[in-house]
């Protein structure tokens, strides 16, 4: 057709807006489509629009097909020009909420409007049609309206099992064979790929994958035997099919014959014949192949066989015997003659005798011994029981009456009665001048009730009697004496806590848990730390608001990140950071699991709004990969520990990320509890880090010859040390060389250790110079101060002692060597350690002076004793002054602080960055590159889950890089990401000189 001139077609165009504009303003609308919304009469400016408007509105962009996963909506897009409403439309719904963005191109004035919804997984579940759930976006102007293709959403699965898993096969080599793998029904349709050995397949030209996921092999070759695993991966799940073993085999081949030699039979002295040979070894059978078919001999016809010569062999060994009085046992063996002209004889002894070990020969005496015992006690057994009976007789008849003369003489009830109305014959003697009924104006401690035995529930202490209710011992406030270091403690908490006596276990058991005992009151002990008391090793708390905070233990290596927006900004919550060394705590794990570091507990567990990092050391060797790494979580509120997190094994309802590096593992996680890391040997080689430590008494002959030499074995972490210094101080032991480190492999072998090179003057006690520490043992360890002794004795008065003690594992190379010199100076005691220093034993344990916060005595500073090595301790004199730190812990281990924090990257410099690096881009260099330069991608599907998955990995990125080039190095992260934006935020938002 011919195209119309330009004045009629300007003049068509005139007349159509003109009735167009008549239409809206009579409110017809017999051009508009019914579901076209009104107009507001008062908007003027899309009225000058609608009546300027010459086009239909074009889309720009139309909404995609998408997936609901799990709880996350599926987000729908769509952008029109010459627009003037945007909206959406799911199965016919009109009520879809749509949010509405509008701008005007300054370059052309085109008026751009964009929309977008979120579809949720209640809404497609909820749609009962016969169709799938569809949406279409819908742009209309005053020319009419236009609909967009249609958006196909469905909610993604993946089912659990394989249709078709992958079965182990034999091939032989040269040959081609299949593997079949269909994956289980998903949506959307998963895809398929191979793992070999646990590594991701490397297709070449013998091996490759067809397009329905299964693995063809053209030609197998020897290197193709491995394991093999068929993996099904979509946007909702990965499944993982059972490995299947490819075996490639060779069957044997002949070699040549050899050449012709003479027939000739031992002895014989002239040769009839000619014989040749062959052997099995073109190839040799392998992997169970089949052996050569076929004679490996051929003669000529007057070669004749030689008869056959059988030697003669011994029997196999029979069983050992039992252990005789001699603590031997025996086994014997029978010589077979041989037929024919072989030998008779056989050659080699037909006895065997082998010592018995310790445990069978202690075994066999205590066997002797129980029997004899057995015997002389069957003649009086009679007598026995009638002594036992008579016993049992008097002793209920006594008891008896004296419950009938205790109450006759009881006059009035003890357990009813005020504390003023006791009789004084009730109270100690020192207690008896200090009662009376005015109060004493003087006392500068209010009394308390003081019990002897402490309750490990509640901090509470009560007597160990019949029953509950004893009669308490008023105790005066002169007679209280306070701990100085649970006193620092509890004056640096803001009087939240408050101590009312001060216990001291003097047990001389090596093997109990030093740890000091602070008495509190229930009604002022707060819930938070009901569940972890500050006697539970290194311990810190502060009041976090929606700023953030940091909560650190300077010696322990463990800290917790709560980042800013955590916290509402209408709240303030307290939160604590302690380290639980006692042996009640740690888990009982199974015979192939090993626990890899110390028992952190933060709380309490209250709701957060974003995930806190939280640093835990460990001592896990990780660069043979030969771990199974889980992390396991308990509530503050009992014992009971779960499975949080097992790497390697995630899906996207796991609520905590590991990330795993070398010497410490950061968990990223919105739940606060105690936790703790354990792991698994997949192999059978995992190595673990252990801590060795001896401690010893102070050189003294005046006081005893024996000398006795602990030996502690502990995880390889900075706070394992905690429970030793504590004993150690109650014993009177000194630290005798710097600890040492060892590596520690599982495979069932125990670890030695050898006390040798003793000085003149000292021997060491028969059978205790060496020593072995059964493997399960350490790698399945109940207690943090797991030890073996040496004992020495003198035989001349020698004021030196010197000695070494060497550890090591059995059947490895992995050892240590503790090289001691010890002398007896005056009063002061010396050891030379290994590296030639000289370490006196009373400097041993240093002197901290911390400034009072109080003045109510004339000694105005409080001195703190630490049991703690001399590397990492100071003394401070008393003039000099000391800085107080906010929120200040002192225990008996060390300080701790919760120090202001502040973070690198500042609210508006996160939202920017998020803004630049969370939406996805087409080259990939959005926040999954960021995760991969910062070695955060293992499971990267945790950080998808997030609103924002780069604030997620900024907030973990603050709590790894406390280094002071962390900015610059993040900057340089950005640059070779091509991300220029966002190294222009850093620029633009933290200045010029911020390097």
């Amino acid at each position: 057709m011919a195209r119309p001139e330009a004045p009629s077609y300007g003049l068509s165009l005139l007349i159509l807006a003109f009735f167009l504009g008549a239409a809206r303003t009579n409110q017809d609308g017999p051009f508009l489509d019914d579901n076209t919304p009104t107009k507001s009469t008062s908007d003027h400016h899309d009225e000058s629009l609608l009546l300027n408007s010459d086009a239909l509105p074009i889309f720009l962009e139309e909404p995609q097909d998408s997936f609901v996963v799990k709880n996350r909506p599926a987000t729908l897009k769509c952008r029109a020009a010459y627009a003037l409403k945007l909206y959406f439309k799911c199965n016919g719904a009109k009520n879809v909420e749509t949010s509405n963005f509008e701008f005007v191109d300054p370059q052309t004035g085109v008026r751009m409007m964009e929309a977008e919804t979120n579809v949720t997984r209640d809404m497609v579940e909820e749609f009962f049609g016969n169709d799938k759930f569809k949406c279409e976006c819908y742009a209309w102007s005053g020319r009419g309206n236009i609909k967009s293709q249609s958006a196909t959403i469905d909610v993604a699965y993946m089912k659990k099992t394989f249709e078709e898993s992958p079965v182990s096969t034999r091939v032989e080599m040269g040959h081609q064979m299949e593997l079949r793998c269909v994956p289980p029904a998903g949506v959307p349709p998963p895809r398929v790929y191979w793992l070999q050995g646990g590594q991701p397949l490397q297709p070449d030209t013998s091996i490759l994958v067809s397009t329905e996921g299964h693995l063809l092999i053209g030609q197998a070759r020897a290197q193709d035997t491995n394991n093999y695993t068929c993996v099904a991966e979509n946007i909702a799940a990965k499944r993982m099919a059972p490995p299947a073993e490819i075996t490639v085999y060779v069957n044997g081949g002949w070699s040549p014959w050899s050449a012709w030699t003479d027939c000739r039979c031992p002895g014989a002295t002239l040769s009839s014949g000619k014989m040749s040979t062959r052997t099995c070894s073109h190839p040799p059978p392998s992997n169970a192949g089949l052996q050569c078919q076929g004679s490996s001999v051929r003669r000529t016809k007057d070669c004749i066989p030689c008869p056959q010569v059988e030697p003669a062999r011994w029997s196999a060994w029979s069983e050992w015997s039992h252990c005789n009085s001699d603590c031997l046992k025996t086994r014997k063996r029978q010589c077979i003659p041989g037929g024919g002209q072989g030998r008779k004889t056989c050659n080699g002894k037909d006895t065997q005798t082998m010592s018995c070990t310790r445990e069978q020969c202690r075994s066999l005496k205590l066997s002797e011994v129980t029997e004899a015992n057995f015997q002389d006690t069957k003649n009086d057994i009679a007598l026995y029981i009638g002594v036992t009976a008579a016993i049992f007789f008097v002793s209920l008849l006594s008891f008896f009456l004296t419950r009938m003369y205790w109450k006759k003489n009881r006059h009035q009830s003890l357990y009813n009665m005020a504390s003023n109305d006791y009789h004084p014959e009730f109270f100690p003697e020192h207690d008896k001048k200090s009662l009376s009924l005015q109060p004493d104006l003087t006392q500068t401690v209010p009394p308390c009730y003081e019990y002897p035995y402490t309750t490990p529930a509640t901090s509470v202490t009560r007597s160990v009697s019949e029953h509950h209710y004893d009669v308490p011992h008023l105790a005066s406030g002169s007679d209280i004496q306070m701990s100085p270091a649970t006193s620092s403690t509890l004056e640096s908490s803001s009087g939240k806590r408050s101590q009312l006596s001060g216990f001291t276990n003097n047990s001389d058991s090596t093997y109990e848990v030093a740890t000091e005992s602070v008495t509190l009151p229930l009604p002022s002990l707060p819930t938070a730390y009901a569940v972890t008391p500050t006697t539970s090793g290194n311990y810190t708390s502060t009041t976090v608001t929606h700023g953030g905070a940091f909560l650190n233990l300077l010696e322990s290596g463990v800290s917790l990140v709560v980042p800013e927006g955590a916290i509402s900004r209408s709240r303030k919550q307290e939160l604590f950071l302690s380290i639980l060394n006692e042996d009640c705590f740690r888990p009982k794990l199974a015979e192939n699991l090993t626990q890899l570091s110390p028992v952190v507990s933060c709380g309490p567990n209250v709701a957060l709004n974003k995930a806190v990092v939280l640093k835990i050391p460990h001592c896990a060797e990780l660069t043979r990969n030969n771990w199974f790494i889980s992390i396991l979580q308990s509530d503050c509120s009992d014992s009971q520990w779960q499975t949080a997190v097992t790497l390697g094994q995630e899906t996207i309802n796991t609520s905590v990320f590991c990330q795993l590096d070398k010497d410490a593992a950061y968990l990223v996680t919105d739940c606060l509890s105690r936790f703790v890391i354990v792991g698994q040997s997949t192999s059978g080689n995992a190595i673990k880090r252990l801590k060795l430590a001896a401690f010893a008494p102070k050189l003294c002959f005046q006081s005893s010859v024996d000398y006795s030499v602990r030996v502690y074995v502990l995880e390889d972490t900075d706070s394992s040390m905690e429970t030793v210094f504590g004993q150690e101080k109650r014993l009177g032991g000194y630290l005798l060389d710097e600890p040492r480190s060892i590596t520690f492999q599982d495979g069932g072998n125990n670890l030695c250790l050898t006390l040798d090179s003793l000085s003149e003057g000292w021997k060491s006690k028969p059978c205790s110079h060496y020593q072995e520490i059964p493997f399960r043992h350490l790698w399945q360890a109940s207690s943090n101060s797991l030890h073996c002794s040496f004992t020495l004795e003198s035989y001349e008065m020698s004021r030196t002692l010197s000695f070494k003690i060497r550890i090591n594992q059995k059947g490895f190379d992995y050892h240590q060597v503790f090289d001691i010199t010890c002398r007896d100076e005056s009063d002061v005691s010396v050891a030379k350690t290994s590296s030639g220093k000289l370490s006196h034993h009373n400097e041993l344990v240093p002197k901290i002076t911390i400034q009072s916060e109080t003045s109510r005595s004339s000694d105005s500073k409080k001195i703190v004793d630490f049991g703690h090595s001399p590397k990492s301790a100071k003394t401070y004199k008393p003039d000099e002054p000391v800085k107080m730190t906010k929120n200040l812990i002192v225990t008996d281990r060390g300080v701790s602080t919760c120090d202001d924090f502040n973070f690198r990257l500042g609210k508006q410099i996160r939202k920017q960055l998020c803004h630049c690096l969370d939406p996805p881009t087409p080259r990939g260099n959005d926040w999954r590159m960021l995760a991969h330069a910062l070695n955060v991608d293992r499971y990267i599907n945790f950080f998808a889950t997030k609103p924002s998955p780069t604030d997620c990995i900024l907030d973990l990125w603050e709590a790894r890089n406390r280094q002071s080039n962390a900015l610059t190095e993040l900057k340089q992260i950005f640059n070779d990401m091509e991300r220029f934006d966002a190294v222009n935020v850093l620029d633009n938002c933290l200045g010029p000189n911020w390097l």
